[in-house]
């Protein structure tokens, strides 16, 4: 893949990420004194009505109530008094809700530990431990543990010993969701990424994790803050719920308060097959965000996508499909000339022979030609349902 191949890749690539807007409130809520004033307030200026905006939102926005109110008290930023009161409700809800998940999680823990089962805890839960300020900062919707994967089933009769009832199966076949009364979700996993083209086994993860011991949760492992890192975006990266922009705030939190091998980071990303769109969320925390990432990383990382191959391009684009987002339009992305738009559409239409042997189970090589009839079909079909889902959205 050339340069510019790899540039057109970045621009397919963009629509997981934040829009504007939504950049715009990610600063006003990560940075402090000017910026975060500045931000602010060409924030509220975009919109009409800001406490309505946050009262009916269904979660996107709501997640972040904890954060923003802390900023606005932090930098002295002017609200609508009743967004703050809409955001200290939400804020105390949280306060309350995490106290509960904290208590339940720690009786979860001790059950693993009681049968010797080893684990690592994912996602927001770590993070809210390891990289936030107060754990109230950081929703967690479920409760996500790494396990290797031979010690699912052990996990589970772990858990369900201690009254946690088995959901529906994930998907992919990620491993098995366990409710617990409160339908708290507790998924335990056989592997880190639920697309299994990106792989990270759990013994090679296991050597790196970092030890932490907290009240109510006692002691557990939390993957080492690169390995969270790339996990983070990765996961963002082909999941519908990064419309929560709570991966940006997590890789935030974790380039502030964290040592990262930036070395580390490029050897695993490879290893983990994640060049595309990590390349893509690097350039944006940097660029949009002005997180701390060195230019050579940002380089580095640009450069693996580049040289990234078809299956890995494909796979990535996939990953980009699974949400009703279009491309965000920010700064610095120049228009697409029809040329370009023609590869778009080629690359959605027509993938490499490797990634229809991925994505549809080995089919016999026979049958390709019929899979790639059918593409087409496939491909509008989608769109008309994400453009349904848009529509339904925006009324009232």
């Amino acid at each position: 893949m050339g340069v510019h191949e790899g540039e057109l890749l970045g621009h397919a690539m963009d629509r997981i990420l934040p829009g504007p807007d939504e950049t715009r409130l990610l600063r006003a809520i990560l940075h402090r004194g000017d910026t975060a004033h500045e931000s602010w307030n060409a924030f509220q200026d975009g919109l009409r009505d800001l406490p309505a905006l946050f009262r009916t939102d269904t979660g996107n926005r709501k997640r972040l109530s904890p954060l923003l109110l802390h900023s606005i008290r932090e930098n002295r930023l002017a609200a609508d008094p009743r967004l703050l009161t809409i955001l200290k409700t939400a804020t105390l809800r949280e306060e309350l809700r995490v106290s509960i998940v904290r208590r339940i999680a720690g009786e979860i823990y001790e059950a693993l530990r009681s049968h010797d089962v080893p684990f690592i805890v994912l996602k927001g839960a770590a993070l809210a431990e390891s990289v936030y300020a107060d754990p109230a900062w950081r929703h967690a919707h479920d409760i996500d543990l790494l396990f290797p994967p031979d010690a699912v089933d052990l996990a589970a009769a772990a858990v369900a010993e201690v009254g946690l009832r088995e959901a529906p199966r994930l998907r992919w076949d990620q491993g098995r969701d366990f409710r617990h009364t409160t339908e708290l979700p507790f998924l335990l996993l056989n592997r880190p990424y639920r697309v299994p083209f990106y792989r990270a086994p759990f013994e090679e993860l296991e050597t790196r994790t970092r030890t932490m011991t907290r009240d109510v949760l006692g002691t557990f492992q939390v993957l080492d803050p690169t390995d969270a890192l790339l996990h983070c975006l990765g996961h963002a990266s082909y999941c519908p719920g990064r419309s929560n922009l709570l991966w940006v705030v997590d890789a935030w939190m974790l380039l502030q308060h964290s040592e990262l091998d930036w070395d580390a980071f490029e050897r695993r990303m490879a290893d983990m097959r994640l060049e595309v769109p990590v390349a893509t969320m690097v350039r944006y925390l940097a660029e949009e965000v002005d997180a701390p990432i060195p230019l050579e990383a940002i380089e580095r990382t640009t450069s693996a996508r580049s040289s990234a191959n078809a299956l890995r391009r494909d796979v990535a684009l996939f990953g980009a499909r699974q949400a009703s987002r279009q491309h965000p339009g920010l700064r610095g992305r120049p228009p697409l000339t029809w040329r370009d738009r023609l590869k778009l559409l080629r690359w959605e239409l027509l993938p490499s022979p490797a990634y229809l042997d991925w994505a549809y189970g080995h089919p016999p090589r026979l049958a390709l030609p019929g899979i790639y009839l059918t593409r087409p079909v496939s491909a509008l079909a989608e769109r008309l349902k994400w453009r349904l889902i848009r529509s339904l959205r925006r009324q009232p």
